[in-house]
């Protein structure tokens, strides 16, 4: 028989392919005008197609003979002129042929009927089971009276289906590849969008099984989604999906939430009223709605910390929900394979995939490739080309300038430390920082101290302000003495700038790394921000959640956690650290040898951990030139030689600075005037000491001028007991 030009399938006796819709072509094969216009003695002849005679009937299979039936008049010798391009529906009606006579043996199942024409599927088993028991497939069934098969029934109205013949400005059909192997497509660059990794958590989370949820927890969630927006935006990129929900009340006010957070970027609070209109405009709202959207505005607004830790919980009981879902479908699949369709290979290797994204949903922390940073690097690098340099990566802490430039601030993700020992001013010089900070940046520090009370602290940062001895601020009378009060509203002044930002937290046993978290992201809800810094004085006193005999082995699972919440926060932590006896022996000796921080009480991974580390020793020779021009500037000028102030010249050693800028000094020095709980800055610490004198009598002078160092007077009645010795015995 004929073959479709396009597909190479034989066709039937209509001449037109019922894949492709195309006819035959000019050479070879036959259609059905070719039909018509043949005469009925060469009708039986063509039959068979493609010119080969018939194959001889096996005689098993062979049906009886029809009886004869007399042929009708013949066709006018003239065939019907029709356009050679015309299609075989646009052809005139024919007359209805007579109806074959039955055959003799019954039709077997699978051939089809008369007026349908051969069957491709029929034909195909016909021949596989002829060619197994060596059988010839049965005769096509026999022709019409005018040599041509029955009609087929017209088609209903409408578009006719596309043919093989391409209309103008219209592509002709594609063409069938057999044997090629579909390639998949790789995305075209740009196609990725922002919401597939939230795509993909649907994905994991969503499932057909209920349950395995807390409807108390899930109302608290969304009590903070609505209440807070701080809370619906830091949640929703931590991972809210809707997903999480359990029951579909719960899923229906969330996706009501998400949609308006989608419409409304501003922030504005979403009401009850407000998510009650959008559940009615998403069809989503009934009685039984109305109760549980009841039940979640009663409910109080939960902190950002808690709402966190519910997410945690909620991840974890939808993952149980899709590992219930894997159960019922291995089990399914156990009971009737034959109905799934797969083999048990296929089956079990989607089993597995679905198993490892159930085990990557389940940790915390996703694998990104590098092109992401490098994205976000190659954006920053342009917008400085736009905006100018940075100063300053971190946050800055001016006025010490040379700590700030050797530091490049307080990095986002950095730890650091300052070690020193006792009466070096550890504390001090830590608020100090932390107060610059919050003047300078305004953001929220968190100061936990676990030595000294907030009154205390906050009496030594009125002291440093209004340069007042904390003594005296607690007990003379301040607003009567014109000089204190003027210092003491100075002092005050200076608070005003960073009093609204900082906190001074009594840190006791129960103030565990976790409850330092809590904290913070409750801050950092309050100011609506993702900037803080945390402060710890210090760490060998903090407590863990599990006790340790070792001190050692304490301070490194302290860092360890410490290091780990400042990488998760993404902001920086400073703590103080205290010296072993071997440490404080070292500094207490005027030698060159100096402590290092490996000298840290339980010192052990917690040098490895930092990311800069800090050490604090007294400069014994700078403070002893220091306090012989005190004293000698003191008689100078006829005050008491012996009660000078006390001041002493602190070195601060940067042992350890990470990612730190070309050409920094690594040694500072600083004045630190004991009385008055104050640092400032000298500058880089030179290793040449030959200038030593002159520079310390141009500080001393320097430090007169602006009103830092005063002497007292001397007292009258010493001036004439000189050399004596007077003892005064008090009445018994």
């Amino acid at each position: 028989m004929a073959k479709c030009p396009d597909c190479h399938r034989e066709l039937p006796l209509s001449g037109k392919c019922p894949f492709c819709q195309k006819t035959a072509g000019p050479t070879g094969g036959f259609s059905l005008k070719g039909l018509l216009s043949k005469s009925p003695q060469n009708a039986d002849n063509a039959a068979p197609g493609a010119g080969s005679p018939r194959p001889a009937p096996s005689p098993t299979a062979t049906p009886a003979a029809p009886p004869p039936v007399s042929p009708p008049p013949a066709p006018p010798t003239t065939p019907p002129v029709t356009p050679p391009t015309a299609p075989a529906e646009a052809l005139p009606p024919l007359p209805d042929p007579q109806p074959a006579p039955p055959a003799a043996a019954p039709p077997s199942p699978e051939a089809p009927a008369p007026d349908a024409g051969p069957s491709i599927m029929a034909t195909l088993r016909a021949k596989a089971g002829g060619a197994a028991s060596g059988m010839v497939p049965p005769p096509p069934p026999p022709l019409g009276a005018a040599g041509a098969p029955p009609r087929p029934a017209a088609p209903p109205p409408g578009p006719k289906p596309a043919t093989g013949a391409s209309t103008p400005g219209m592509p002709g059909p594609r063409p069938v590849t057999t044997g090629t192997e579909l390639v998949k497509r790789s995305p075209e660059p740009g196609a990725e969008t922002a919401d597939s990794e939230a795509g993909d958590a649907k994905g994991i989370f969503s499932s057909q099984v209920t349950g395995f949820g807390d409807e108390e927890m899930e109302c608290a969630v969304l009590a903070g989604l609505l209440n807070d927006n701080y809370i619906l935006e830091t949640a929703t990129s931590k991972g809210l999906v809707i997903e999480l929900f359990s029951t579909k009340y719960s899923r229906a006010v969330c996706k009501a939430i998400l949609a308006l957070r989608e419409e409304n970027r501003e922030g504005s609070l979403i009401d009850k009223i407000v998510i009650k209109n959008k559940l009615k405009q998403m069809g989503l709202f009934d009685l039984p709605m109305q109760n549980f959207l009841n039940r979640v505005m009663a409910q109080p607004c939960p902190t950002l910390d808690q709402v966190l830790h519910y997410m945690e919980l909620m991840k974890e009981q939808a993952l149980r929900r899709k590992l219930k879902e894997i159960s019922q479908t291995i089990a399914s699949y156990i009971e009737a394979p034959a109905t799934a369709g797969v083999t048990l290979e296929t089956f079990t290797n989607s089993i597995i995939e679905e198993l490892r994204n159930v085990q990557k949903a389940k940790t915390t922390k996703r694998i990104n490739l590098i092109k992401d940073e490098m994205k976000e690097i190659i954006r920053d690098i342009d917008q400085r080309e736009i905006n100018g340099e940075v100063e300053i990566i971190g946050f800055s802490f001016e006025p010490f300038h040379y700590l700030n430039i050797a530091l490049s601030g307080f990095r986002k993700g950095f730890m650091y430390a300052i070690a020193g020992a006792p009466r070096r001013g550890k504390t001090t010089f830590t608020l100090e920082l932390a107060t610059a900070v919050a003047t300078n940046c305004k953001i929220p520090v968190l100061f936990f101290t676990y030595e000294q009370t907030k009154k205390n602290l906050t009496y030594r940062l009125l002291a440093k302000e209004s340069r007042l001895n904390p003594d005296s601020l607690q007990r003379k009378k301040v607003r009567s003495d014109m000089i204190m009060d003027a210092k003491f509203m100075g002092g005050w002044k200076k608070m005003q700038a960073y009093m609204d930002y900082f906190y001074i937290i009594e840190a006791t046993k129960a103030d565990t790394i976790d409850r330092i978290r809590s904290y913070a992201y409750n801050v950092m809800q309050d100011f609506n921000t993702e900037d803080i810094m945390i402060f710890v004085d210090y760490i060998q006193k903090m407590p863990l959640s599990r006790a340790y005999n070792d001190e050692k082995f304490k301070v490194e699972e302290i860092s360890t956690e410490l290091k780990a919440l400042s990488i998760e926060l993404n902001n920086p932590i400073m703590t103080i650290s205290s010296l072993s006896k071997e440490g404080c022996m070292i500094d207490a000796t005027p030698n060159a040898e100096r402590p290092t921080m490996y000298h840290c009480k339980g010192s052990g991974d917690l040098e490895y951990d930092l990311d800069c580390a800090m050490i604090q020793a007294k400069d014994w020779g700078d403070t002893k030139e220091l306090h012989a021009q005190l004293q000698h500037k003191a008689e100078e000028m006829g005050k008491d030689a012996t009660r000078v102030p006390k001041v002493d010249v602190v070195n601060l050693y940067l042992d350890k600075n990470r990612d730190a800028p070309e050409g920094i000094y690594s040694v500072m020095q600083y004045l630190f005037f004991i009385e008055d709980n104050k640092f400032i800055e000298l500058g880089p610490k030179y290793e040449d000491d030959r200038y030593r004198f002159s520079k310390i009598e141009s500080l001393v002078d320097d430090l007169i001028q602006r009103n830092y160092i005063v002497f007292y007077d001397r007292d009258r009645e010493s001036q004439h007991q000189k050399g004596r010795v007077q003892i005064k015995l008090k009445n018994v």
